[in-house]
């Protein structure tokens, strides 16, 4: 909010997405070299969980959406582009409840 009360309001979203995405990589790069090493190892299998893999496709299509809304309004995201977000964070929201209380073993 700081940097966007300065009139740098192109700097406060890069931060919002800079941020989180250098936090994840940095932490999953010093997570996996931490254990490959403890491990003598060069590769270590992964599974990906069904509610991981939701997460995933909902960032990715969230992702595309933001680059399309761009491209197609002349670089410039429109004020509607946040109806799209919040519908796909309800529908993620909504798709996460059913993976966690609909699989049961």
């Amino acid at each position: 909010m700081a940097m966007a009360k300065k009139g740098l309001s192109n700097m406060a979203i890069t931060a919002c997405y800079a941020g989180p995405v250098f936090n994840m990589l940095v932490g999953i790069g010093v997570g996996f070299a931490t254990l490959l090493s403890a491990e003598g190892k060069h590769s270590t299998p992964v599974e990906l969980s069904p509610g991981l893999l939701a997460g995933l496709s909902f960032l990715i299509t969230n992702c595309i959406l933001l680059i399309g809304f761009g491209i197609f309004n002349k670089n410039v995201v429109p004020g509607k582009y946040g109806y799209a977000c919040v519908a796909i964070y309800a529908t993620y929201i909504f798709v996460s409840f059913i993976l966690l209380f609909g699989m049961k073993d």
